[in-house]
């Protein structure tokens, strides 16, 4: 992977798009959940600092420069032992105190219903306990900056104003939530929505379920993922819609097959077949479990879905989830020294360049 360590001045990321040399710079991709990459499971214990660096290395390729590794409902032990792991590992590497902004915890607290708890295994749900959620914290090093539950489950509300309090991002997903919850959760703190539309059941009231909901609700913005298989363009586009572009903001949701051969991969206790697409279905319900897509594929998606420009779509996969982090005052250093030169191709853009600080991708 051709990245390397340059000596390059201090220089503020910019937002804005311009062309130099035929190649068009913007601020780099952002991503709030990737459960893998390269090849390479973060729900996986064991994890080496050998292995994570190749997995930046291929994350930074696709213009991804700040990332939340993404830890999913398991058993305490597991959910520990992962994060640890993460946190050692980003200790040691310098690309990663660059790109990794912290950590995402997409459980335990979620929905047990059929549909609504997707692939998390339903015997490590639970309700909120915020002791457990310390354990987690302390193993982390107090880097979780983003947790994803479901606001009907026992002891949510309370949980959501004491993290947003602590400046945590609280998203909801994985909930069979009425309006009324998920409207008494925005007022706590919960800022967005995790991959809206998708973990959810498949037989929901047409007009009142919690997608519906979701997106009457200003006050939240939703992910997406912009694989085409999660969720059709067709209905991506209705969501967009309805969320409007500031509160847009793409994500992956990546596993150990994004940016990896065809093969057999891990995601925790399961065991993924990536093929020639860039998703991974259930064997038995042939729904999405998992996505082998990557930032800069769903930028030329959603471009080519919606004759919308690079800038609007760098907007919905790098800008809008970086001002959701910069609300944190101790994160707001991350989107220094953060580019992406595009160059077009066979009427596509694709990524020639990515600048993390001192880091550059070239291909």
């Amino acid at each position: 992977m051709p990245v390397i360590e340059l000596p390059i001045k201090n220089k503020k990321g910019t937002y804005f798009i311009k062309k130099e040399n035929e190649l068009v710079e913007t601020s780099g991709l952002v991503d709030l959940q990737v459960n893998g990459f390269g090849g390479v499971d973060f729900n996986s214990p064991g994890l080496s600092p050998e292995l994570f660096q190749h997995s930046l290395e291929s994350m930074l390729a696709s213009g991804v420069s700040t990332c939340l590794p993404t830890v999913i409902t398991g058993s305490e032990k597991h959910m520990k032992s992962c994060l640890s792991d993460l946190e050692n590992c980003r200790e040691s590497i310098p690309l990663a105190k660059l790109m990794v902004a912290g950590y995402h915890l997409e459980g335990p607290f979620l929905s047990k219903l059929e549909g609504f708890s997707g692939c998390h295994p339903t015997k490590h749900m639970c309700d909120v306990d915020h002791e457990m959620f310390l354990r987690l914290q302390e193993a982390a090093n107090g880097n979780i900056q983003m947790v994803t539950l479901a606001p009907e489950i026992e002891g949510s509300i309370e949980f959501i104003e004491k993290l947003a309090s602590d400046e945590i991002i609280v998203a909801l997903g994985h909930t069979n939530a009425s309006y009324k919850k998920i409207s008494r959760a925005v007022d706590a703190g919960a800022s967005i929505s995790t991959h809206l539309g998708n973990g959810t059941a498949s037989k929901i009231y047409k007009n009142k379920n919690p997608i519906i909901s979701q997106l009457s609700e200003d006050k939240l913005s939703a992910s997406f993922i912009a694989d085409g298989f999660h969720l059709s363009p067709e209905v991506l586009k209705v969501y967009l819609r309805a969320k409007g572009s500031e509160r847009i903001i793409l994500v992956t949701d990546a596993t150990a097959g994004a940016s990896a051969p065809p093969g057999q991969y891990q995601f925790g206790d399961l065991e993924l077949l990536v093929g020639s697409e860039p998703v991974i279905l259930h064997k038995d319900t042939s729904r999405p479990i998992g996505s082998a897509v990557t930032m800069d594929q769903c930028v030329r998606n959603v471009i080519n879905w919606y004759d919308i420009s690079l800038s609007e779509a760098v907007r919905w996969a790098g800008i809008n989830a970086q001002k959701l982090l910069n609300r944190s005052k101790k994160l707001s250093f991350i989107a220094n020294k953060k580019k992406v030169w595009w160059k077009e191709e066979d009427g596509s853009w694709h990524v020639n360049k990515v600048q993390c600080g001192n880091f550059i991708y070239s291909k």
